[in-house]
């Protein structure tokens, strides 16, 4: 199997699509450090996706169960994903997360076209978080939906944004309470009692250390005003 470095941590990983392999080429590994775990995708797992999910192709639904299976091993290293697109904005990360048909990726794209250099999409549907030294990283990784918008680039978090619909932009800070129930809704599911812990131990460090927002938001481009307004306090 290929060696991958990601979340700054060496792994193999097997794939059986081109287009799989492909989305992990920005990943590829050829240093000497030893992988730390191996993964290979359950084809049972991969074929229930397929039948029972939507436009969801075989190369998909591989990188969806390697998805999963590297986040949960991640959870060792004090890591995950959260469903969300990541910005990197000058120099800090920003999570906008919402559910699917939201409207988080058509936010995103308005930072771009808005600062141009300044902005860069991180990952544009599942990026991950580690923890080193009390701060947490958000990471490019190649679990990108089947869309390759991501780029293997990290910084450190600057803070989190909930996106829901609404006619008038308009801008909150959460609490840490509200904000877990966000997160678990955004984040893989929990396997095991174990799982469920150790997740909600990094989100209460992570909720203690960044701050947390609500944003409702039109999609027009004052949206980007709302937001920027409290990020850049």
């Amino acid at each position: 199997m290929k060696k991958y470095k990601i979340a700054d941590l060496v792994v193999e990983m097997k794939q059986e699509f081109p287009e799989t392999a492909y989305w992990y080429e920005p990943y590829l590994y050829n240093g000497e450090e030893p992988a730390l775990a191996s993964f290979e995708p359950d084809p049972k797992r991969m074929e229930y996706l397929v039948k029972n999910g939507v436009d969801i192709t075989p190369a998909i639904a591989e990188n969806m169960v390697l998805c999963r299976d590297f986040n949960r091993w991640l959870m060792k290293h004090y890591g995950s994903y959260i469903h969300s697109s990541a910005l990197l904005f000058d120099g800090k990360a920003y999570l906008f997360s919402a559910s699917s048909g939201t409207g988080k990726s058509t936010h995103t794209r308005k930072w771009l076209a808005r600062f141009g250099d300044r902005a860069r999409i991180i990952n544009d549907d599942k990026p991950s978080f580690r923890f080193i030294d009390g701060k947490c990283f958000v990471y490019g990784t190649p679990f990108a939906g089947g869309t390759d918008v991501q780029a293997n680039i990290s910084a450190e978090l600057g803070a989190l944004v909930f996106i829901e619909r609404g006619e008038e932009n308009s801008i909150e800070k959460i609490s840490p309470a509200m904000s877990i129930r966000l997160l678990l809704n955004q984040s893989p599911s929990r396997a095991n009692e174990a799982i469920g812990e150790r997740q909600l131990e990094m989100f209460s460090m992570l909720l203690t250390k960044y701050p947390a927002y609500f944003l409702r938001c039109n999609m027009d481009d004052s949206a980007v005003d709302a937001a920027l307004e409290i990020l850049n306090n």
